[in-house]
């Protein structure tokens, strides 16, 4: 050959031979050398230049593409209206040398083309990046994006993280962001570990953001009886009438307990209390909360639900919750309360205590 026509090859090859070969690779996505293919991407018709042959051995979809009866088999240019170039990129990248950068924002539409294009390897990089990803600073933005697909897994993963902690959602900025058919399905579901009294608020504060006034329907949803995402843990003990409400304890177990609320005996002739509960591991305050109660008997006792956002129950750590009412008095209350569990150890911290209450919402938290 002759040297001047070898100078010329070299010259039109758009990578540097002295880096790796999966580089050398990845260089080739977008790129001109030894295109035989061009993908106009979206609605702009965007050109990206593509290679056949690596397409057809990565993917069947590709495969009977180019090589089945379509008019796609002989065409040098290919209409892509459904997604966005720097998606159709990320896939390409992921033909061309494995790579991806999976994000918040993109997984979704990843997830959806790569089950289109029948690329299982990165489906599953996608799935395993879900699972690992979707937490409570991000479950409201997954699952309102989640409403172009609609994936049930994404739905469920997503609802079931929302209704174990509803409160530190609610309180989420992406909350007041959320489109009305996602405020929709959350408000339908049938477990939150919080009262309705918090839904309905949660709901009226989304409402007044959003300047839409028209959410009877979605009370309505709330009205309807639900029940709580975690379990009970019952205190028993000695009926007692004490002015003093105040628990110190420790849980003696392998694992931590995720503490999302509790209950509080109330018996008083007022038809609201201020409840207010504090709750500490000495000397740091872990939670300050304040609850206005409906007390609707008042000749009776009964059990104020009080939720809060979750917390982490260290095993073998000292705790302190304190009650006060307002207006305050006799309190209908527990003494020396315990609890008949397998696996929870409840140890008092003194030896004789009174304790308005009358149980912890909780759940495990398994490592």
């Amino acid at each position: 050959m002759n040297p001047r026509n070898v100078m010329k090859i070299l010259q039109s090859v758009d990578f540097d031979y002295d880096i790796p070969i999966m580089e050398r690779q990845e260089s080739l996505i977008n790129n001109r050398f030894q295109s035989d293919v061009t993908f106009l991407v979206g609605e702009k018709r965007q050109p990206i230049y593509a290679h056949k042959l690596l397409l057809i051995i990565s993917s069947e979809y590709f495969n009977v593409m180019f090589n089945g009866n379509f008019k796609e088999s002989n065409s040098e240019e290919i209409a892509v209206k459904d997604v966005e170039p720097d998606i159709f990129l990320e896939i390409l990248r992921f033909i061309y040398c494995g790579k991806v950068h999976l994000t918040v924002q993109n997984v979704l539409e990843i997830f959806v083309h790569a089950q289109m294009y029948m690329l299982n390897e990165l489906r599953q990089q996608s799935i395993e990046y879900f699972d690992k990803s979707i937490a409570f600073d991000n479950v409201l933005k997954f699952f309102a994006q989640n409403r172009l697909y609609e994936l049930s897994f994404i739905n469920e993963k997503c609802l079931k993280l929302i209704m174990k902690n509803p409160l530190l959602c609610f309180n989420h900025e992406d909350f007041y962001v959320l489109d009305r058919k996602s405020l929709e399905i959350i408000i339908s579901s049938k477990k939150f570990n919080c009262s309705k009294t918090q839904v309905l608020q949660a709901l009226r504060d989304w409402s007044k953001i959003n300047e839409i006034e028209c959410v009877s329907d979605l009370e309505t949803m709330i009205n309807t009886k639900h029940v709580r995402d975690c379990s009970k843990l019952r205190f028993f003990g000695n009926i007692s009438s004490n002015t003093s409400t105040g628990l110190t304890f420790m849980f003696q177990q392998p694992h931590s307990l995720a503490l999302y609320g509790i209950g509080v005996f109330v018996k008083s002739s007022a038809k609201m209390i201020t409840i207010e509960v504090k709750i500490s591991n000495n000397p740091e305050t872990l939670g300050l909360h304040q609850f206005e109660y409906e007390n609707k008997d008042v000749t009776t006792v009964s059990v104020a639900k009080l939720f809060f956002q979750e917390l982490t129950l260290l095993p073998n750590t000292q705790y302190s919750i304190g009650i006060s009412f307002n207006p305050g008095g006799q309190n209908f209350s527990f003494c020396n309360p315990y609890v008949i569990h397998g696996k929870h150890m409840f140890k008092l911290m003194c030896n004789t205590t009174y304790s308005v209450i009358s149980h912890f919402y909780y759940d495990e938290i398994e490592k």
